[in-house]
């Protein structure tokens, strides 16, 4: 009886298995044949689904309503946060074709609404810069780096005056980048891009701005940047008043200084030393003064344009072969 009764349960279940693997035979056939039917819209939707998983969070907010009217990009964007976005995801937004997305943003960039400070990457311009014709510069430059995938610091006097040191306004955004990128005019921003081996290694700091952050050298690198290379510093004189406006801080910078010392040339130490020690209130310098005398290079020139002279600072190694004169 048991044997029966085991018998019989088996084959239920048995014809119930049947049926279900029949059922999900059928349903398998129906996914197919729905595919096969419609093969190109599903493989539209998985390249959309591929870019969007590729685009920022922000854009995506506003890929829910289908594609956008051209007049209205600008709004959309701005309305939704948006700074910055790629020529793919336009093409996406307004449902055109990646190749003809310059076309349809023709009369906006005509209407300075939108910009495209770099091939491929698009930023759309609040209405308070549009009499500019872009945004300022540290708007979205670290976007704009970032699509580049270069790495990149603000350096020289454009990070000396987000560290405060404003008493000379620079005319140019300068920026050190990892490879070399051409220097560019966008709307009143003008962009001067300086290779350098230092970028990636050098201190730096996320500075915080109205649309995210940049990076931006420490207040050590860019007085030690800007005794460097006095050509980016508007000459010595510059040079001094920066150095002399950064060094007025609540801390010792002394340490970083020295931490920051071996990414430029022992030269670049000197002058600061010296500028420190002339012109500031600063006096533990002693740090600095023994890696300029264990560096192994007997003399630097204050001003490298000029020749050697006869005036020579023996605790810096420092032929002072110009005068300076800072103005603060």
């Amino acid at each position: 009886m048991k044997s029966s009764i085991f018998t019989h349960n088996h084959l239920n279940r048995g014809i119930l298995f049947l049926k279900l693997h029949i059922h999900f035979i059928g349903l398998h056939l129906w996914i197919i044949k729905i595919f096969v039917k419609n093969t190109a819209r599903i493989l539209q939707i998985v390249a959309i689904y591929v870019t969007l998983c590729n685009m920022d969070a922000e854009t995506e907010q506003i890929l829910t309503g289908g594609s956008i009217k051209t007049a209205d990009i600008v709004s959309q964007l701005l309305s939704n946060g948006i700074t910055a976005v790629t020529s793919e995801e336009l093409s996406i937004l307004l449902g055109v074709p990646k190749n003809q997305t310059r076309q349809r943003l023709a009369p906006l960039v005509k209407r300075h609404e939108i910009i495209s400070p770099c091939r491929g990457f698009w930023v759309p311009i609040p209405y308070e810069y549009r009499q500019w014709g872009a945004p300022e510069a540290i708007y979205y430059v670290d976007k704009m780096m970032r699509y580049l995938n270069i790495e990149y610091y603000v350096g020289w006097m454009s990070a000396a005056a987000i560290l405060g040191a404003t008493h000379h306004a620079s005319q140019v955004f300068q920026v050190a980048t990892s490879r070399h990128f051409r220097n560019k005019v966008v709307g009143r921003s003008n962009f001067k891009f300086f290779q350098r081996s230092n970028v990636g290694v050098l201190p730096t700091f996320r500075h915080i701005t109205q649309t995210g952050t940049v990076s931006v050298s420490t207040r050590a690198a860019t007085m030690l940047s800007v005794t460097n290379d006095l050509t980016n510093a508007s000459g010595l004189d510059n040079a001094a008043n920066i150095v002399i406006e950064l060094s007025d801080t609540d801390g010792s910078i002394i340490a970083d200084i020295a931490a920051c010392a071996g990414f430029f040339p022992i030269s670049a130490l000197r002058r600061l030393g010296w500028i420190l020690e002339r012109f500031t209130d600063m006096s533990d310098l002693e740090q600095l003064k023994e890696i300029s005398h264990n560096s192994g290079i007997r003399l630097s020139k204050l001003s490298m344009y000029n020749s050697y002279s006869d005036r020579i600072d023996k605790t810096w190694s420092l032929d002072i072969n110009e005068r300076i004169d800072p103005d603060i």
